[in-house]
């Protein structure tokens, strides 16, 4: 399933959306807040993660009125996470020329840069991540961005939390298609809610909204805000949150009491606020346990794509074309974030090396069903490839000295042998022996065989490739 943010990686709607994520869901990034509710309204059994308000900066008013557009969807779950903004740039002698971020970026740090630098022009662009791969090509410019991009783009720290207001915080609604998913059962969506999101119109005459805020004089209204009617001129709609939680009264009852003097109530959503400590970045904060945590719901939903895929046959007369690839070149791919040669590459490696572990041959009778399962299996694989290069982030704040006398030969062989941790392989394994029963595979040769299969699937390719990943990453770091 998918989960769609406003990209691209490393932005904060990432960082939100990973941490919202449901573990059978894959983040996809969409280009605007237009796409993601686009693709979202045409994926019943998707969900998405969209910003809905800041501290210091307000209410995000493109996704309300999305929102008001889309009424099939409904918030069903608002994390308020803490936003910390530093100033990036390639090193830390060169003058800054300008200072690139995302306009609401920009925004929540403008008196702080002012006084920092009074005469750099601060430059809107489309987001923070875009700041920090401009800033990477040129040491004039600066970026304003999160902790992990300075990792993902070998930027330094020039001032940390430049946001005006410490404590700046984004809440963040999931949204989901009404009836289109089944609750989910752990997390902060299995709360109660306590919060309900309402759009109301009201009629326009004189004390109008006076008459439905009296209505609410038991309700705590945590949230209002007005947006113009379309078409209509100088009349509004109200967006209002509203703390049922703590009213006495059931929502029916206050939506009932509304309508009596509203022109019409939408129910946008209801929900529970969480709010987090910090915002967990997995390439410089995390802990080693925490990230392997985090892989284990990776690895958990790769397996249940597998068990899709192991539906269908091998069907090889649709990959005719398709030649074998080194897990060396695979690696380094991945290492050096060209994204381009890893989708290529990497459905190269899916259907030469990790198809044949999970079909039989044969051909199916409309073979469209296993093209899409294969592709559900390559979006699960790149997720966990790509979270390689996080892990060795980690590693490499933690470097222990033997990995750190092996980085300096530049022999991978010799890196590779410094990262392997066998005790934690075999831990991988025991878990991919439990996930692989779970799914109950019961088809030919029968469920151990299959499960004989994808242990071998794990320690003769996906196991190594991650460990290359790793060690590409430490000697292009070396490079650089």
């Amino acid at each position: 399933m998918k989960l769609y943010y406003l990209g691209p990686e490393e932005t904060f709607s990432h960082r939100a959306a990973t941490r919202m994520a449901k573990p059978d869901e894959m983040p996809v990034p969409c280009a605007n807040f237009r796409e993601v509710f686009h693709k979202l309204s045409i994926d019943p059994e998707g969900a998405a993660v969209v910003p809905f308000e800041n501290t210091s900066q307000g209410p995000v008013t493109e996704v309300m009125d999305l929102l008001a557009e889309h009424p099939g969807m409904t918030a069903v779950e608002c994390r308020a996470i803490p936003v910390h903004q530093h100033l990036l740039s390639r090193d830390l002698t060169t003058p800054i020329r300008q200072i690139l971020s995302k306009a609401e970026a920009l925004a929540q740090c403008r008196e702080t840069l002012s006084k920092i630098y009074p005469e750099v022009p601060l430059v809107a662009v489309s987001s923070t991540a875009e700041a920090a791969r401009l800033a990477a090509e040129d040491a004039s410019l600066a970026a304003v961005a999160g902790e992990s991009t300075a990792e993902r783009y070998k930027l330094t720290l020039r001032r940390a939390d430049v946001q005006d207001v410490q404590g700046n915080t984004t809440r963040f609604f999931r949204l989901e298609m009404r009836g289109g998913r089944v609750p989910f059962r752990g997390g902060a969506a299995t709360l109660p809610p306590t919060h309900a999101l309402l759009r109301v119109e009201i009629d326009d005459h004189p004390g109008s909204l006076l008459e439905v805020l009296q209505t609410l004089k038991t309700v705590d209204i945590t949230f209002i805000q007005s947006r113009p009617l379309r078409g209509e001129r100088w009349k509004y709609a109200f967006f209002m949150e509203l703390l049922i939680g703590n009213s006495g009264l059931p929502l029916a009852t206050v939506l009932a009491n509304i309508r009596s003097v509203a022109r019409d109530v939408h129910v946008l959503g209801d929900y529970s606020i969480t709010t987090q400590s910090t915002v967990p970045d997995a390439s410089t904060t995390t802990a080693l346990s925490s990230l392997r945590a985090m892989i284990a719901d990776i690895d958990a939903s790769l397996i249940r794509a597998f068990a899709g895929r192991r539906r269908y046959a091998l069907n090889p007369t649709l990959y005719v074309h398709a030649e074998p690839v080194d897990l060396h070149d695979l690696a380094r791919a991945f290492a050096v974030g060209d994204q381009t040669e890893q989708t290529r590459l990497l459905r190269r490696f899916y259907l030469t090396m990790v198809v044949p572990y999970l079909a039989s041959r044969g051909e199916d009778a409309d073979p469209r069903e296993a093209l899409y399962a294969d592709t559900e299996v390559i979006s699960a694989l790149a997720r966990r490839c790509r979270f390689s290069t996080k892990v060795i982030a980690r590693k490499r704040i933690e470097l222990a000295p033997e990995l750190r006398a092996a980085a300096k030969t530049g022999d991978p062989a010799a890196v590779e042998h410094a990262l392997l941790n066998e005790a934690v392989e075999e831990k991988v394994l025991a878990r991919i022996v439990n996930f692989a029963r779970a799914e109950h595979f019961d088809l030919q040769g029968g469920p151990e065989s299959v499960v004989r299969h994808l242990v071998a699937l794990y320690r003769d390719y996906l196991l190594p490739l991650s460990r290359l990943i790793q060690v590409y990453v430490i000697l292009e770091d070396l490079v650089d």
